[in-house]
C-alpha cells in the first residue's frame, strides 16, 4: 500500500511540475466527452452527487485524476475511466476544467432551453401506453405511472426499477440506503425495504418470477432476493462495479456489466457463480445490457459514448458503435428490429438496427438516460433527466411525438413483456 500511494504521488508530482502550462485544452475539450455524463462539458456537476470540476486548480484535478487512476482512491466508476487516460489526458483534462467559469453560463442554458423543442404535455397519450409504464423518480423519491399519471412515494434516490414478470410486483433500488424497494402495482403500496449491498444499481427479475438480481456496484456482489419470502438468500460474488443484470428467457444464465472495467460477467444461475468474464476492448466502464432477440448477440452500452457488439459463444467483438456523450439505458425492441440507447450527456438517443448496425439519431430532450420500449415495439419512453420529462417516440415511423411532464430527475422505465 505504501509503495502504492508513493507511486501515485511520484506520478501527481511528475506531471504538475512545469507541465501545466504546457497542456492542450481543445484536446482536454475532446477528452472531457467521456466525463460529460456525470460533470457535463461545462464542468457543472450534473447532479447534487457530481462535483463541479469548473474553475478547479489543475494540480488538485491532476492529483485526484491521478488518484483514481493508480487506485489509491476507490470509486468503481472513476477507478474504469482514469484507468484509459495517459498522463497527457490528465493534464489536458485539468487544464481544460480549470478554465471553465464556475456557474453555469447564460449561454449554456440557452442551449439547453433550445435544445427542448416539443412542448412539456401534462396529459399522456393513452394510445402510446398499451402497457403501464412505471418511471422512477430520482429526485422526487417516487415512482410515476403512465399514463395514468399516479405517483407512489418510494425512498431516497429511487433509480434502477423492473417488473415481475406477471406484472403485480414492483422493484426499484435506493443506492444512497442500500435497500431495495418492493411495490404492489396494484395499489402503490411499499411491500417491503429490503436490505442488500453497497450501492445497489440495477435490479432485474427471474423469467420465472421467483428471485431478483440485484447489482451492488459498491460491494462487487448480487444479491439474490427470494420475492416469496422478500429477504435476500444468496450473494454472488462478481468482479469490481456491477452495474446491471440480463437473464436469457431460460434463466439458465445471467449476464451482468462490470463497470469497473472487466467486461460482462457471466453467471450460471442454477450454481449462482460467476463463470467466465467476457473482455471488451475499447469500452470504458460497462454500464447497462440487452441482448437480441435470438440471445446470440449483446448490446453493451458503456460510461462514456460508446456500444459494444458482442458475440455471446465466442467472446468475439463485433463492432464499436459510437454514440451520445455519457452513460444510458439501452433497449432492443422485443422485435428485435432495434437497440436504442440514452446518452445522459447529450441530447439526442441512438436508434442501432440490429441487423446492418445502422445507426439513427433522434433529438430527444436534455439528459436522455433510461429507455424501453413497448411490448408491440410500436413505442419508446425515454426518460430525461434535465427536463424532467418523458418522452415518447413512436418507432413506426421514428419520430418523437411527446412529452410528458413528470417528477424530478426521472430515471428508469420499466415495462411489463420487456425486461
Amino acid at each position: 500500500m505504501k509503495k502504492q500511494l508513493a507511486y501515485s504521488l511520484c506520478v501527481a508530482m511528475t506531471i504538475t511540475a512545469g507541465t501545466v502550462m504546457a497542456a492542450d485544452k481543445l484536446q482536454g475539450k475532446a477528452k472531457a466527452a467521456m466525463c460529460a455524463g456525470c460533470h457535463r462539458l461545462s464542468g457543472i456537476g450534473l447532479s447534487d452527487e457530481f462535483p463541479n470540476l469548473a474553475g478547479q486548480k489543475p494540480a488538485y484535478l491532476i492529483k485526484q485524476l491521478t488518484a483514481f487512476k493508480t487506485g489509491t482512491r476507490k470509486n468503481p466508476t472513476m477507478n474504469a475511466m482514469a484507468a484509459s487516460l495517459n498522463n497527457a489526458d490528465i493534464q489536458n483534462l485539468a487544464t481544460y476544467y480549470a478554465s471553465l467559469p464556475t456557474t453555469t453560463t447564460n449561454a449554456v442554458i440557452k442551449q439547453e432551453k433550445a435544445i427542448a423543442s416539443l412542448p412539456l404535455s401534462t396529459k399522456a397519450n393513452v394510445k402510446a401506453f398499451p402497457p403501464t409504464a412505471y418511471v422512477s423518480m430520482k429526485k422526487s423519491a417516487s415512482i410515476e405511472t403512465l399514463p395514468q399519471q399516479t405517483s407512489w412515494k418510494g425512498g431516497p434516490n429511487m433509480l434502477y426499477d423492473a417488473l415481475t414478470p406477471n406484472g403485480k410486483r414492483l422493484l426499484s433500488t435506493s443506492p444512497s440506503t442500500n435497500t431495495v424497494y418492493i411495490f404492489a402495482t396494484a395499489t402503490g403500496k411499499q411491500l417491503a425495504v429490503i436490505p442488500v449491498g453497497k450501492a445497489p444499481k440495477g435490479v432485474k427479475v427471474t423469467p420465472d418470477g421467483q428471485f431478483a438480481y440485484v447489482s451492488n456496484q459498491g460491494s462487487a456482489s448480487i444479491s439474490v432476493v427470494d420475492l416469496k419470502r422478500l429477504a435476500v438468500v444468496d450473494s454472488i460474488k462478481v468482479k469490481p462495479g456491477p452495474h446491471n443484470v440480463r437473464f436469457t428467457r431460460n434463466g439458465k444464465r445471467a449476464y451482468v456489466t462490470l463497470q469497473g472495467g472487466a467486461g460482462l460477467g457471466v453467471i450460471d444461475t442454477a450454481t449462482r457463480k460467476l463463470i467466465r468474464v467476457i473482455a471488451l476492448p475499447g469500452i470504458t466502464g460497462p454500464h447497462n445490457l440487452d441482448l437480441s432477440a435470438d440471445e446470440k448477440t449483446a448490446f453493451v452500452r458503456d460510461f462514456v459514448h460508446h456500444v459494444a457488439v458482442v458475440e455471446l459463444a465466442t467472446g468475439k467483438l463485433k463492432k464499436v458503435i459510437t454514440v451520445g456523450n455519457g452513460h444510458g439505458g439501452i433497449d432492443v425492441t422485443p422485435d428485435g428490429r432495434y437497440a436504442i440507447t440514452g446518452a445522459i450527456g447529450d441530447d439526442f438517443i441512438s436508434i442501432i438496427n440490429t441487423r446492418t448496425l445502422a445507426v439513427t439519431n433522434i433529438k430527444v430532450g436534455n439528459g436522455p438516460h433510461g429507455v424501453r420500449a413497448s411490448l408491440d415495439s410500436h413505442w419508446a419512453y425515454v426518460t430525461l433527466t434535465k427536463d424532467n420529462a418523458v418522452a415518447v417516440i413512436n418507432l413506426q415511423t421514428v419520430q418523437l411525438e411527446q412529452k410528458i411532464a413528470v417528477g424530478k430527475f426521472p430515471f428508469w422505465v420499466a415495462v411489463q413483456g420487456n425486461p
